[in-house]
Formats: structure tokens, sequence, C-alpha cells
């Protein structure tokens, strides 16, 4: 119950203006190498980076945990109402994990969104940018 009402509480407590969303809609992969979080001139924008790695971290948890509880609930409706979580949200994640220099986190995300729009990743050049540079960081030059 504890944790239910702290990760309740966690989502609520993350709020962000305007002008933050803003600041991380302009984020993505091309900033990669550019814009160093871990300078302590840019320790608000790291700060802004994780509050939204974290909240976006909390909704897909927060979904999944909704999916598994429709599940248990219909478990012989075949036609279930799948929730499902905005493939953007996969790449915006696996941006911000980039730029926080976290791969193997980013390389999930990525591959996530991969799973999702399998036809028509292709045209997401800043997906396959983020994904490109990943790739390179474990030395995986095949795609």
């Amino acid at each position: 119950m504890s944790k239910t009402n702290s990760r309740n509480e966690d989502l609520d407590d993350i709020t962000m203006t305007a002008q933050e969303l803003h600041i991380l809609s302009e984020l993505d992969s091309r900033q990669y190498g550019f814009l160093l979080l871990n300078q302590p001139e840019n320790a608000k924008k790291k700060a802004l980076v994780q509050k939204a790695v974290k909240y976006l971290q909390l909704m897909v948890v927060q979904a999944r945990r909704q999916q598994k509880v429709q599940n248990e609930n219909e478990p012989n409706n075949c036609q279930m109402k799948k929730i499902s979580i905005d493939p953007k949200t996969w790449v915006k994640l696996g941006h911000f994990h980039l730029l926080l220099e976290d791969y193997r986190r980013a390389l999930s995300a990525y591959q996530m969104f991969y799973k999702t729009q399998a036809e028509n990743h292709w045209q997401d050049t800043t997906f396959l940018y983020g994904l490109g540079l990943v790739y390179f960081h474990f030395n995986a030059f095949q795609w």
C-alpha cells in the first residue's frame, strides 16, 4: 500500500512549467556532444532532464500496471482494449537518456520505439541519429 501511495505522490510532485516543457521539447539526440549536462553550468538543465525521465518512466510503469490489472480482471476476453504508450514517448526517453549518457537505457528506449514503429521508424531522423550514437558507443556498427 505504501509503495502505491508513494508512486502516486511522486507523480503528483512532478509538475513542469510551460517554459520547462518548451526547453524539454527542444532537446533531442542532435544536442549530444554539444549539450554537456555534466558541466556545472548545465546543472539546471540536467536536473530538468532527470525530472522528465522520472516522469516518463512513472507514466510507462503506470500504463503497464493498468494493462496488467485489466488483464487480470478480464482474462477470458480476447478483444481487450490494449493500453498503448505513444511511440514518441520512447524516442524522447531515449534522447534524454542519451543526453544523460545512460547508453543502456537509451538503447532500451530506442528499441521500444523500433518495436512499436517497425514500419515507419526510418522517417524519424532524430531517432536514427540517437540510435546510431548508442550503437557507436557500444561498437556495434552493423545494423
